[in-house]
């Protein structure tokens, strides 16, 4: 056992040398293997074991005596122990959460806060990875859910992974060490004890006694294959415009995957955008993804107050708006110049030159307005509402762009484009120069 657990751990990666190491230490057969197998690797490892044990305040008298097991076995061992209490019935009730769950959220909370950002050991083994691989899937998560739990996940490891619940028994038995059984393993009122006392012993015996092992392989693959898609969909994501409250994913970028890759590259956005996918189900997912097939402005709320929408170059991820404000109209700056003069001024994207004659009114600049229009090229006019549309320009930017006008006749949509109307030519006399917001025209 021991030098399994040695394997384990570095064909993982799990320790480094100089690693302080929390080990969470329950008094039941795993934890006590778990911390017995630390202890007598400390030295070569080099590394610190410590333990902590935490009392739930469910189990009256039993859970006291685990305790007190937990006190004695490391004092025995001479390893640091320390032992916490947690209202976990309270906590359950307080969070609106299962007992199950709540002790969970405890017991990690104390670990950590124990830990000191060092490492925190865990004794989940070959057995715990088929039951947490079945309550996923039977749940109906993806592959994320059939990894099962990873060996290493930020500063939870997890040594006796690929070890069995039967090596873990016979290790103690021949060290003479006993450990505390807990009657709630026993209760098949709780989904877990369900599938360890009957669903797994009863496919061990009439499909294939070797159920575990393969479960736990099973989870192995689906790993690898979660994290390639990771890798994949983090390196697609690079490419795409983000700002700090949303971001815009390409129609091709998501459609040229295969779905699963698109999907994955879909939560990796999510997750950049909402800083968590914790209350993000494959329902939200599969609804941001149908986004894909619905006209432009289709939308989908997600939790905590964020939306996808769909655009005409693809899909937006961003945060709600509480309120959105009145856009402002930028500087702008008139200049009337001889046309012997226009070589001189440097036209850019803020700063554009009109004939001055061929206006009819006063330009003013302004938003748009109903019954606007450009004229074309050739003669012909076209909607400033129609050119919007046919530039892909998102509806709710449309109201804030500034337009110079001269009545309704749009002589610039600032940013964009310019009427051919009124542009200068060889004919031009007078030139009105005009510069909105950005850097002033140069003479």
């Amino acid at each position: 056992m021991i030098q399994k657990v040695s394997r384990w751990v570095r064909q993982q990666n799990l320790l480094e040398q100089g690693d302080q190491v929390t080990v969470g230490v329950s008094g039941g057969a795993d934890s006590v293997c778990l911390l017995l197998c630390l202890s007598e690797l400390a030295e070569k490892l080099g590394i610190r074991v410590s333990a902590v044990h935490v009392h739930h305040g469910l189990r009256g008298n039993d859970a006291d005596l685990d305790e007190r097991f937990v006190q004695d076995l490391c004092k025995d061992l001479g390893i640091p122990c320390i032992c916490r209490r947690a209202d976990v019935a309270a906590l359950a009730a307080r969070r609106k959460i299962s007992v199950e769950e709540a002790g969970r959220l405890a017991r990690y909370e104390i670990l950590r806060q124990e830990a000191k950002g060092g490492k925190i050991a865990v004794a989940h083994h070959q057995g715990d990875q088929a039951e947490t691989v079945l309550w996923n899937l039977f749940r109906g998560s993806g592959i994320k859910g059939a990894a099962g739990m990873a060996p290493k996940n930020g500063d939870v490891i997890r040594p006796l992974l690929t070890c069995t619940r039967a090596e873990i028994e016979t290790f103690l038995r021949g060290r003479g060490q006993s450990f505390r059984e807990d009657a709630t393993n026993q209760d098949l009122c709780y989904t877990r004890n369900r599938i360890r006392n009957q669903i797994l012993p009863l496919a061990k015996e009439a499909v294939n006694c070797r159920a575990e092992e393969h479960l736990a392989a099973f989870a192995a693959g689906a790993r690898e294959v979660d994290q390639l898609l990771d890798e994949l969909a983090k390196e697609a994501l690079i490419s795409c415009e983000q700002k700090d409250d949303h971001i815009l994913l390409p129609s091709d970028l998501l459609l040229e995957k295969p779905a699963v890759l698109g999907k994955r590259v879909l939560l990796f956005a999510i997750e950049v955008v909402v800083k968590s996918r914790r209350d993000i189900g494959a329902a939200h997912l599969n609804a941001v993804w149908e986004l894909l097939k619905k006209p432009v402005g289709s939308r989908v709320c997600l939790p905590g107050g964020f939306f996808a929408k769909r655009e005409y170059r693809g899909l937006t991820i961003g945060k709600e708006r509480q309120e959105e404000s009145e856009p402002l109209l930028p500087e702008v700056k008139f200049c009337e110049i001889d046309a012997k003069d226009f070589g001189k001024i440097r036209e850019n994207r803020y700063t554009k030159c009109f004939d001055y004659d061929k206006m009819k009114n006063n330009a003013v600049l302004r938003f748009r307005q109903e019954g606007d229009y450009l004229e074309l090229p050739g003669g012909g006019r076209k909607t400033l509402r129609r050119y919007m549309i046919d530039e892909k320009i998102p509806a709710e930017e449309r109201g804030r762009i500034p337009v110079l006008a001269d009545g309704s006749h749009v002589l610039w949509i600032v940013g964009y484009r310019e009427s051919a109307a009124c542009q200068v030519t060889k004919d031009t006399e007078r030139i009105l120069c005009v510069t909105v917001g950005g850097e002033e025209h140069g003479t």
